[in-house]
């Protein structure tokens, strides 16, 4: 049975893509540094969960003791990932790690923090042994607009510190973790692959909230609001940068790769935003 490393087990994505691996007879091993998400990563299904900081080399070490393939997420806001990337890939070399999947982003525009990190990990794996494939999501329609109580799909009410008209993309994140169960479950096709992971539509998020808002009958509000300021200095950083090049530039992509790899067109906002409200009006 092949084994798998998730990373970032407790996240968005990985909720989604350990089931889909689970369902496909792979065995999970998962990582999460709070002890409290054990119970819940082997009710996704994962096997096995290393409760640890993913920096520490000793954690880095059980991680890929017995491993056939690797999906690395990086964790929001966390300092220090490309020296962990780096451990990580060194690691995954010595224990002859079939291949290396990264989910990345979209175009790693560098006065970003987070992208520039995430480009130092794609040029540590292509200078590597591994056999690697590199995933490139936009923006998720998830985190933009999330569901449940008080959220904008109740309220009609928006909260940002980004501005809202640059024109923008959005992938659903279903898309993304059906994208990496693909590669991880393929032999050698995508080695040395890169797929820009995008939605079919670029346009703003303004654009976007309007539509939702459209959908419930309620007039669109946008509170603006300063950039968040944490107890953390590197997310302060990357909340800043994204404020100030987010509000200013477009961010768009094209949805050629994923319907390339997939076969199928990627979900839409709309879809997105139908099937949220059914299953809202279906648990009232």
């Amino acid at each position: 049975m092949m084994k798998v490393l998730v990373t970032a087990s407790f996240g968005r994505i990985a909720h989604r893509l350990i089931p889909m691996l689970v369902q496909a007879g792979v065995e999970v091993r998962a990582v999460d540094p709070d002890p409290k998400n054990v119970t819940a990563l082997k009710n996704l299904g994962a096997s096995e969960v290393i409760v640890g900081d993913l920096r520490r080399d000793d954690i880095i070490d059980q991680e890929v003791a017995g491993i056939d393939k690797i999906f690395l997420i990086l964790p929001d806001m966390l300092d220090g990932m490309p020296s962990m990337g780096e451990r990580l890939i060194k690691a995954a070399e010595k224990a002859h790690v079939k291949h290396f999947v990264f989910s990345s982003c979209l175009d790693t525009v560098m006065p970003l923090l987070q992208h520039w990190e995430k480009y130092q990990i794609e040029s540590m794996l292509m200078g590597s042994t591994l056999n690697y494939t590199i995933l490139k999501p936009s923006s998720y329609m998830e985190m933009h607009f999330p569901a449940g109580p008080g959220s904008a799909f109740e309220t009609g009410e928006y909260t940002s510190f980004i501005g809202m008209d640059q024109p923008g993309n959005m992938i659903s994140i279903s898309d993304i973790a059906a994208a990496g169960a693909k590669v991880l479950l393929s032999d050698d096709e995508y080695y040395f692959a890169s797929f820009d992971l995008c939605g079919k539509i670029n346009q703003s998020m303004r654009a976007d909230f309007d539509y939702l808002c459209q959908q419930i009958g309620k007039k669109p509000v946008v509170h603006m609001i300063p950039v968040p300021v944490t107890p953390s200095a590197h997310a302060n950083e990357q909340l800043g940068r994204m404020q100030a090049y987010h509000s200013n530039h477009p961010f768009v992509g094209n949805s050629f790769d994923f319907e390339h790899l997939m076969g199928r067109e990627p979900k839409t906002f709309a879809t997105y935003v139908q099937e949220t409200l059914a299953t809202m009006a279906a648990t009232k």
